[in-house]
């Protein structure tokens, strides 16, 4: 089974009018895709659209970089996305306010939930119908999943089979947008060292992500991940 990614821009998908699921892959995700069947099996669902998130596998794959946090700016802040309704998972509700400021979006608009903290890869039952209620609820355009990956790809394919609307799975993106984290330098991110950025500025949290983007880059080299880019 091959890894589709795609070599059109997120945004000309979502003209297409269709409900699909985003996702932003850094070499820690061609980690995960390797060692974890079950993740790789979600991803390589139809409704999945697959970007390189990372420096890295855009040169090795020989396609236009795509990441999330720049695509987050990019959509958010422009009027487009103004008259749609957003939805948050990751995202603590005292940020909403913010949030609508810096994107000039109607508070009306936004919602979020912040499920807990876990240490599996996939949310409970509970976590998820809770979350399914909201987006019933709220009746979301696009729904933004921000709790890290593997995490946000499973929950979103998960979601996805109950309320079917557009999923962003962004990561850190909006805690970038909101000033809780600082992105790396620009020069590093066009060199693709963003990992070495964090690997010095955050080694604690970083340091098990870097020793598996390594891995993940062996993976992408040698094939022992199979890709393949796609119009």
């Amino acid at each position: 089974m091959k890894l589709t990614i795609s070599k059109k821009k997120p945004e000309e998908f979502i003209k297409d009018n269709n409900n699909q699921i985003f996702n932003f892959f850094n070499l820690n995700t061609i980690w995960n895709l390797k060692n974890n069947s079950f993740y790789k099996d979600l991803i390589s669902q139809k409704q999945n659209i697959n970007f390189p998130d990372s420096r890295v596998i855009s040169l090795i794959l020989r396609t236009k970089q795509q990441r999330g946090p720049t695509f987050t700016k990019e959509f958010l802040i422009p009027q487009n996305a103004k008259n749609k309704i957003h939805f948050f998972i990751g995202l603590e509700n005292k940020d909403l306010r913010k949030i609508s400021t810096i994107v000039k979006t109607p508070s009306k608009n936004l919602s979020s939930y912040n499920p807990p903290y876990i240490k599996e890869l996939e949310f409970s039952e509970k976590e998820k119908k809770k979350i399914i209620k909201f987006l019933k609820k709220f009746k979301p355009n696009y729904v933004w999943v921000c709790v890290g990956s593997p995490k946000q790809e499973i929950l979103a394919n998960k979601l996805y089979k109950k309320y079917k609307t557009n999923y962003f799975n962004v990561g850190a993106a909006t805690d970038f947008l909101l000033g809780k984290k600082k992105e790396a330098p620009l020069l590093f991110r066009k060199v693709g060292l963003e990992w070495f950025y964090r690997f010095v500025t955050d080694f604690k949290y970083s340091k098990k992500k870097v020793w598996r983007s390594f891995v993940g880059l062996g993976y992408l080299i040698f094939g022992k991940v199979k890709t393949e880019v796609k119009k």
